[in-house]
């Protein structure tokens, strides 16, 4: 539930030294909105973006507030229960067929370097438990949609050792969690990635290959966009050394696997068999080429 305006407008006035009053109320879509959002014009010329949402998104506003460097990212004002008051960020919602900017890059790799190997406090770990329970769900929608043989393939990789071997291997950091290009607005001021509600403590590559995806009305598996180079640049300087091209390998079939598996539910409700069809291929091949590099390693 939305709070009455009291609860966050008197915090934010003491913030400001000064009295605040609203003037307009706009609702919002986009990035925003996954939990329902409103922008609040206020009567000092601000305006500010009072959302729903759970505590896995304030804990990982939280988190990101720490990450130093040139990042972009939504300012929390406040937090309650079931609510979070955000800068607004002016802009709009990239063009179809533009470039992510080098904006969301940056911060990604920021983020992700500062809390590798770190866990923030109450946002959820990817692990084995978490991996059967996306495939679990992908294949119960799967099936009410009418998917049956999908769901006979997803529903075998939730116990799938190649997928668990590399989550028990790979360095885990704060994800996004749902980095697609919906959620990010570009503005006077730059890029920002918005709505960090599907936080995860994952493999960072899963937002990379998020946000690289070709795009969501196509085949899943047409050609993804290219990942600028300033995203391994700024991670590797950030940590000090850049990571082994074989663990990024592993990182990024591991990422394409998941991320397949996340939107599954999605496409079975929403979009044609044939998406479908082309995501379990996805996922599938993800997970062959996966199983072969973990060997190569073990061989190597």
């Amino acid at each position: 539930m939305t709070p009455a305006d009291d609860v966050w407008l008197r915090p934010l006035a003491r913030r400001r030294r000064r009295d605040l009053a609203v003037r307009a109320r706009t609702p919002l879509t986009g990035g925003y909105a996954s939990g329902g959002a409103e922008r609040i014009d206020l009567d000092d010329g601000t305006a500010v973006v009072l959302k729903r949402t759970g505590a896995v998104e304030t804990a990982a506003l939280r988190a990101v507030a720490v990450v130093n460097g040139p990042v972009r990212l939504p300012r929390m004002l406040g937090s309650g229960d079931g609510w979070v008051l955000l800068d607004h960020e002016p802009g709009a919602p990239l063009p179809v067929g533009a470039p992510v900017p080098d904006d969301v890059w940056r911060t990604l790799a920021l983020v992700h370097a500062h809390w590798r190997r770190n866990r923030p406090r109450g946002v959820p770990v990817v692990d084995d438990a978490w991996w059967a329970r996306l495939c679990g769900h992908a294949a119960e929608r799967l099936t009410a949609a009418g998917h049956d043989t999908a769901a006979a393939s997803v529903v075998t990789w939730a116990g799938d050792d190649r997928a668990r071997t590399a989550l028990r291997a790979l360095p885990r950091t704060l994800c996004h969690g749902d980095a697609h290009r919906g959620n990010v607005v570009a503005g006077p001021a730059g890029a920002v990635l918005l709505d960090w509600g599907n936080a995860r403590v994952a493999v960072g590559s899963l937002d990379v290959v998020v946000l690289a995806a070709p795009p969501a009305g196509g085949p899943a598996d047409a050609p993804s966009a290219p990942v600028p180079a300033v995203y391994r640049e700024t991670l590797h300087s950030a940590l000090g050394a850049p990571d082994p091209p074989a663990m990024v390998a592993v990182e990024t079939a591991w990422a394409r696997a998941a991320a397949h598996v996340q939107y599954l539910p999605f496409a079975a409700d929403h979009q044609d068999p044939d998406r479908v069809t082309s995501m379990v291929r996805v996922a599938a091949a993800a997970l062959d080429e996966l199983g072969a590099l973990l060997a190569e390693a073990r061989r190597g």
